[in-house]
């Protein structure tokens, strides 16, 4: 299989994967084996489907990355997070439906768990043509994947839970593709204001997360209406909502006072934000273009990202989230025109790549792991050049989230000695005071 921007499309390819209606998004508009046609090419391209996965040759190692039963799951939450914003923008008693976002979650979750391979974030289930449910369906998606493999932290995170209900991590998605739902309840003019300047210090903006607290208070678990809450937190103690202690003064909270679930929705909000800078109600990909995955990635391990995320959650997003995700087209530095069929998150930029020359050929591929060949390097992915976003790692285990697991189990890792102090599940004053 191959994955092929619409804007790569070719009249001939055959469909590997379903192609679903980006404004229904459970609704099925292609099956697998179609053959694409010119129209049809133009159609999806009015629908503004981001890509498809087409047949190709030599490229069956590519499909035990692609589940079909995730991506309708993934429909399901795109679904559910267009729902809520219609909704809650419509009315402003209306009763969001929260058990239905739980049981897709919870199906979500069951999948992921039983294909591992498939659990990683590549690419897009559809652009419903708002960039605010974009946003939110994978954020939720890149949640679950990222909460799934730190049961280790949320185990030690969560302490005063069950091992089972420690791990669990469905309000966590919940929380996620809900995270921004208190901006349909702000004014117009502060919309049109955030649309326009993405100012994060704006008083009025930072309001939502108050709001969205608000609407699914009671309604959820408490965990998940923290994790709305405190979505703005930085590990640096920079975030909102701000803290009033007795003396007057406002601080945020910091570290690993921050609740675990809002410290995994900040990371991959921030990352889904860097590579889709429409995000938001009132954005527009025409004046916000979208980036590569790599230049998400590059980006947080910066200053000031990197000092607002907690490390360990980080690690957890090089690990669900390729930088060169199986299925793209890239270019190498020596010139040849590949397809990454493999990956490894412990060196994110040197994926295993197969040659190709054109859709038509039918020869065998020369395959290329470009760790055996650090001379060699990705320069452009899917179009775009990419060689100012390459990263590395600086020793063998920097990116190996299971050294990471086994440091702590071992009790040698730790964040800050300092800052180890669990959250737990309750409704910490913390919340109220801030809400």
């Amino acid at each position: 299989m191959l994955r092929v921007p619409i804007s790569h499309a070719k009249e001939g390819m055959e469909l590997a994967l379903p192609v679903y209606n980006p404004r229904a998004s459970t609704r099925l508009l292609l099956k697998p084996g179609a053959i694409l046609e010119q129209s049809t090419i133009e159609r999806l391209i009015e629908l503004q489907l981001p890509e498809l996965w087409i047949k190709y040759p030599n490229m069956e190692m590519v499909s035990k990355y692609v589940s079909p039963k995730i991506m309708a799951s993934r429909a399901e939450i795109v679904s559910g997070v267009a729902d809520a914003f219609s909704d809650a923008g419509r009315d402003m008693h209306a009763r969001l439906e929260y058990t239905n976002y739980q049981q897709a979650m919870g199906l979500l979750m069951a999948r992921l768990i039983d294909d591992p391979e498939a659990a990683i974030f590549i690419g897009e289930i559809a652009d419903s043509g708002s960039p605010a449910i974009r946003h939110g369906a994978n954020v939720g998606y890149l949640c679950m994947l990222m909460g799934l493999r730190l049961s280790f932290y949320l185990l030690r995170e969560r302490k005063r839970l069950s091992a089972r209900l420690a791990k669990d991590v469905t309000s966590l998605g919940v929380a996620a593709m809900l995270h921004d739902i208190g901006m349909t309840r702000l004014k117009q003019s502060t919309l049109e204001r955030w649309a326009r300047d993405h100012d994060a210090t704006d008083l009025e903006w930072q309001e939502h997360v108050k709001i969205g607290y608000h609407m699914l208070k009671g309604q959820v678990e408490p965990s998940a209406a923290s994790a709305v809450l405190h979505h703005h937190q930085r590990f640096d103690g920079s975030g909102f909502p701000k803290r009033k202690l007795f003396d007057g003064r406002e601080i945020g909270i910091e570290g690993s006072k921050i609740h675990i679930f809002a410290r995994i929705l900040l990371v991959a909000d921030l990352y889904d934000r860097l590579v889709h800078p429409a995000y938001t109600l009132g954005d527009s990909e025409s004046s916000r273009e979208s980036r590569p995955p790599v230049y998400a990635l590059n980006e947080l391990m910066k200053e000031p990202y990197q000092s607002w995320m907690d490390p360990i959650v980080f690690q957890s997003l090089l690990s669900v989230c390729p930088a060169y995700a199986p299925g793209t087209m890239v270019e190498l530095s020596n010139g040849m025109q590949a397809v990454v069929t493999d990956w490894d998150a412990h060196d994110p930029c040197r994926p295993t790549v197969s040659e190709v020359s054109r859709f038509e050929d039918d020869d065998e591929f020369e395959v290329i792991n470009l760790q055996e060949h650090p001379e060699i390097e990705i320069v452009e992915a899917d179009g775009i050049d990419v060689r100012s976003y390459n990263f590395y790692p600086k020793h063998k285990h920097s990116f190996d989230l299971r050294m990471v697991e086994k440091s702590m189990s071992n009790g040698i890792y730790t964040l800050n000695p300092d800052e180890i102090n669990s959250t737990e599940d309750r409704d910490i004053e913390d919340e109220e005071q801030a809400a």
